[in-house]
C-alpha cells in the first residue's frame, strides 16, 4: 500500500507542476497569447481586485458559521460588487426574469400536468423556458409577435407568480420554523474537521469565479455577442414577429434562435448586459446541476469539488458573459442527464450491478430528459449532433439493458408537448426562411434527404480540417494544445474558452488510478454502467470533431469537460486512501488559483480587466448610448438618424463588421453575404447583388469611411462603384467620408447614374486615401 501510495505520488506531483508550468511559460511570456494582456495596468488593478473578493468571500465562507447570514453576507458582497461595476440593475432583473421561467414552470408542472418533484427546479425551467418560447411562436404566427407584447405578459404573470408563491413559500417557512423550534434543532450544519475547511473553500471559488465575469461584463461583448446575439429587437423581432423574412442571408441569422426568442422580453433594453447577466445565471444553474449529477455518483464533498472544479475552467465560465447559446445547450443536456440518470436509480439501477431488471421506474423523469433533449435542439444546430450522441446512447442503453418503460400517465405524457411545440416553432422559422429544418454544416445532408435550399443561401458541407498532416497527427497535436499548450493559429478560439491544464492532470489521475488498480470503494451498480455507455461513444465523437474542424473552438467540448470532471471526482471519492484523497486535493489547490488566474486574463471579447468603478451610477451601463457615440466619433451623425428614423430600415454595410452592424435597425455586413457566412454566388456579379438586393428588401446602402478602396477589399468596392453606376442607388448622403444611399428599384437614367458615381468618387473616403494620409503624416 505505501509503495502504491508513493507510485501515485511520483507520478501525480510532477503532473501537477507540469500542469501550471508549461502553461505559464507558454502563455504569459515571450510571444505568448496572454504576455501582452497580463502586463497591463488594467490586468493588475483586476488582479488586485481578485485578491480582495478572495479575501472578503473567504472570510464569509471560513468565519461565518451560520447558514443564513453566511448567505445574507455573500449576497450582499455580490450587490456591492455588482453596483460599482455598474451590473447591479441587469443582475436584478434578470435574476428576476429567470425566477419568472422557474415559477411558470412549476405552475405547469404542479398545476397542468400534475407532476410532483420537491427538488424539481430543473423541470420547472424546462418546462417555463418551453412555455415563453412557444407562447412567442404563436403570437408570432398570429402577427402579434412584437417585444412589447411579449414583456407586457412576462410582467403581468410574473407579478401574479410572484404574489402566488411567494405567499406559499412565507406560510411553508413560518410552519417549518415552528417544527424546528418544537424539535429544538439550529439552523447550522455541523461538519467536520475536513469539511470545515474543504466547504468553504470551494464556495469560494466559486463565488470569486462568477464575480469575476460579473466585473468585466459591461466591456467584454465579444464577436458573436455583437454580431447577433443582441440585436435580436432588428434582426430577429423586427417586425410582426420571428416567422418575418428579415432578408438576411448569413447562416447565423437564420440558426435555431431558442435562447434568442427565450430572451427578447431583454432584448431592447439600453444594457445589452441584461442579456448577459441572464446567461450568467444560468451557468451558475449549470454548475448546480453538476452538483446534483455528482450526487448520484458520490457524496456531497466530491460533489461540491465537481461544481468547484467546473467553475473554475473559462471554457465553462467564459461563456456566462456572452449572449452565444452554448451555456443554455449545456445546461439542458445536464438536466437531460440528471434526469436519464434518476430514472435508472428509480428502476432500481443503483443496486443492480449487472443492470437487468424489469424497467419499471418513474418514467416522468425519463419523460423530462426527453423534453430537455427536444428543447436544447432549439438553442443551436450542432445540439443535433451532440445532444443526439448522448440522448441516443441513453436509448441505447435502456433498450439494451431492458431498462425502457413507457407507463406514465397521460397527463404526465403531455409535458413533453410544450418542449417538442417550441422545439417545431423555432424549426418552423428556418424551415420557412431557408427551406432546411436546422442549417449550419448539416444543409448538405438535409439535401440528400430530399430538402431543397431556398434563394438565396448556399448549400453547406461537412466541415474539413484542410491540413496537410494526417488525421493522427492533426488529433495528436490538438490534444496537446488544448490540454497543455494552447498555442497556434488553430488556438485562438481555445485559449479565452479553454479547458485548461486542470483537465491534463485530472486525465492522467483517471488513467493512473485505472492501471495500478488504486483501491476503490464499491461503484452505484447500474448507472455506473449507464454511464460508461454514454460517455465512451460520445468522447469518440468530441475527438472526431477534434480532427475535423478546422477552426477549433473550446466551448464546443464543454459538456466533455464536465463528463471528464465528474469521473475524476467519481474516482477521487471512491479512493481508499485517504492520503490518496489529500495528496490529490492539495495538488487541486494551486491548480485551482492558476485557473482562477486563467479566467480573469481571457474571455471572448479579448477586453482587459474589470469596467471602471462608479460609485454613483445609474444601476447599468447604457451600451445603445454607446454605440451610438461611437457612430458619432466615425462621423456618422446623420446617418444615425435618418436610419433610426424607422426600426424596420434594412440596410448593407460595406464597413468594419461587426461594429459597422450598430445602427438601430435590420443591418447586415457586405461579409454576411459573401463566403463563408453567406453564399459568394449572390456577390459575384452586379446583376445577382441586385437580385439578392431585391429578395432582401433592401432600403439603403452604406459604406464605412476608409473602409474600401482598391487597396482592401477590392472586390467589394468595385462591386459598390458597379452598382452605383447601373443606377440602382440615389438619394446620396455623404457625412465625413461616409456614404448612405437608398436602394431604387427602378434604375436611374445613364446621366443620372454617372453624375452619382463622379460624386461618390469625389466624397467618399477610400482606404487608399487613408493610408495615403497616413504616409504623408508620417
Amino acid at each position: 500500500m505505501q509503495l502504491r501510495n508513493r507510485i501515485f505520488a511520483a507520478i501525480l506531483i510532477p503532473a501537477a507542476v507540469l500542469s501550471i508550468a508549461l502553461p505559464a511559460v507558454t502563455l504569459f511570456t515571450g510571444d505568448g497569447f496572454l504576455a501582452p494582456y497580463i502586463r497591463t495596468p488594467e490586468a493588475a488593478k483586476m488582479l488586485a481586485e481578485i485578491a480582495v473578493l478572495l479575501l472578503l468571500s473567504g472570510g464569509i465562507f471560513f468565519l461565518i458559521k451560520n447558514k443564513g447570514r453566511q448567505a445574507a453576507a455573500a449576497a450582499l458582497l455580490g450587490a456591492a460588487f455588482c453596483w460599482l461595476h455598474v451590473v447591479f440593475l441587469p443582475m436584478v432583473l434578470s435574476a428576476l426574469y429567470l425566477g419568472f421561467l422557474v415559477l411558470a414552470g412549476r405552475f405547469l408542472r404542479e398545476k397542468v400536468f400534475g407532476i410532483e418533484d420537491h427538488s424539481g427546479y430543473p423541470a420547472d425551467f424546462l418546462l417555463g423556458s418551453s412555455a415563453v418560447i412557444l407562447l412567442f411562436c404563436l403570437l408570432s404566427a398570429a402577427g402579434a409577435g412584437r417585444i412589447p407584447v411579449m414583456q407586457f405578459i412576462c410582467a403581468a404573470a410574473g407579478l401574479v407568480l410572484y404574489a402566488c408563491y411567494g405567499a406559499k413559500l412565507y406560510r411553508e417557512r413560518r410552519r417549518k420554523e415552528k417544527a424546528a423550534d418544537s424539535a429544538g434543532r439550529g439552523s447550522d450544519r455541523k461538519t467536520g474537521s475536513f469539511g470545515r475547511f474543504f466547504y468553504p473553500g470551494c464556495y469560494t471559488l466559486i463565488f470569486t469565479a462568477f464575480l469575476i465575469q460579473a466585473g468585466r461584463m459591461n466591456i467584454a461583448l465579444d464577436f458573436d455577442t455583437l454580431w447577433y446575439g443582441v440585436r435580436s429587437e432588428y434582426i430577429l423581432a423586427g417586425g410582426a414577429g420571428i416567422y418575418e423574412n428579415p432578408g438576411l442571408v448569413g447562416m447565423v441569422y437564420v440558426y435555431s434562435k431558442g435562447l434568442e426568442v427565450l430572451t427578447l422580453p431583454l432584448s431592447d433594453l439600453a444594457s445589452h448586459s441584461y442579456l448577459l447577466f441572464f446567461t450568467l445565471w444560468l451557468a451558475v444553474m449549470g454548475l448546480m446541476m453538476v452538483y446534483r449529477i455528482a450526487r448520484l455518483f458520490m457524496g456531497r464533498e466530491y460533489s461540491v469539488l465537481a461544481a468547484a472544479l467546473c467553475a473554475s475552467l473559462p471554457a465553462i465560465m467564459n461563456m456566462g458573459i456572452s449572449a452565444k447559446p452554448d451555456i443554455i445547450t449545456w445546461l439542458l443536456q445536464l438536466i437531460m442527464i440528471e434526469y436519464f440518470f434518476r430514472y435508472l436509480i428509480s428502476t432500481g439501477a443503483g443496486e443492480d450491478r449487472n443492470g437487468k431488471g424489469s424497467g419499471r421506474g418513474n418514467v416522468t423523469l425519463l419523460i423530462l430528459s426527453a423534453g430537455a433533449y427536444l428543447l436544447s435542439l432549439t438553442m443551436k444546430p450542432t445540439s443535433l449532433i451532440f445532444s443526439t450522441a448522448v440522448f441516443g446512447m441513453m436509448g441505447i442503453y435502456l433498450i439494451g439493458w431492458r431498462r425502457l418503460s413507457f407507463r406514465a400517465s397521460l397527463r404526465h405524457w403531455a409535458s413533453i408537448i410544450l418542449p417538442g411545440a417550441a422545439l417545431a416553432g423555432i424549426w418552423a422559422r428556418t424551415m420557412m426562411i431557408t427551406g432546411m429544418p436546422v442549417t449550419s454544416v448539416f444543409t448538405s445532408i438535409f439535401a440528400k434527404l430530399g430538402f431543397e435550399m431556398k434563394y438565396p443561401f448556399a448549400t453547406g458541407s461537412l466541415p474539413q480540417n484542410w491540413q496537410d498532416e494526417s488525421n493522427l497527427h492533426v488529433l495528436l497535436r490538438r490534444l496537446w494544445q488544448m490540454l497543455l499548450s494552447p498555442e497556434g493559429k488553430d488556438m485562438g478560439h481555445v485559449i479565452i474558452a479553454w479547458g485548461t491544464s486542470l483537465l491534463f492532470f485530472l486525465v492522467l489521475f483517471i488513467a493512473v488510478s485505472v492501471m495500478m488498480g488504486a483501491a476503490e470503494k464499491k461503484e452505484r451498480g447500474g448507472i455506473a454502467t449507464a454511464a460508461a455507455v454514454i460517455f465512451w461513444p460520445f468522447l469518440a465523437v468530441n475527438l472526431i470533431s477534434l480532427v475535423m474542424l478546422y477552426q477549433v473552438d473550446g466551448n464546443y467540448f464543454m459538456l466533455l469537460y464536465t463528463f471528464l470532471v465528474l469521473i475524476a471526482c467519481r474516482k477521487l471519492s471512491g479512493l481508499a486512501q485517504k492520503s490518496a484523497k489529500g495528496l490529490v486535493i492539495l495538488l487541486l489547490v494551486p491548480l485551482l488559483g492558476f485557473n482562477i488566474l486563467l479566467t480573469a486574463q481571457t474571455n471572448w471579447a479579448w477586453s482587459v480587466g474589470f469596467s471602471e468603478i462608479r460609485p454613483v451610477n445609474k444601476g447599468r451601463y447604457n451600451h445603445k448610448a454607446k454605440q451610438h457615440e461611437d457612430m458619432i466619433i466615425k462621423g456618422n451623425a446623420a446617418i444615425w438618424q435618418i436610419l433610426a428614423a424607422d426600426p424596420e430600415n434594412r440596410v448593407i454595410a460595406f464597413g468594419d463588421h461587426p461594429f459597422c452592424l450598430q445602427f438601430p435597425c435590420n443591418v447586415q455586413s457586405y461579409k454576411d453575404i459573401t463566403s463563408p457566412w453567406g453564399n459568394v454566388e449572390l456577390v459575384n456579379s452586379p446583376e445577382a447583388f441586385e437580385e439578392y438586393m431585391e429578395y432582401a428588401g433592401t432600403d439603403y446602402v452604406y459604406a464605412e469611411s476608409g473602409y474600401i478602396g482598391t487597396d482592401s477589399w477590392e472586390w467589394s468596392y468595385g462591386m459598390l462603384r458597379d452598382l452605383i453606376s447601373d443606377g440602382v442607388l440615389t438619394d446620396f448622403f455623404f457625412e465625413n467620408g461616409n456614404m448612405l444611399a437608398r436602394y431604387s428599384r427602378e434604375k436611374l437614367p445613364g446621366e443620372k447614374a454617372a453624375e452619382n458615381l463622379r460624386l461618390f468618387d469625389e466624397n467618399y473616403i477610400t482606404s487608399d486615401m487613408v493610408k495615403q494620409e497616413v504616409k504623408e503624416n508620417e
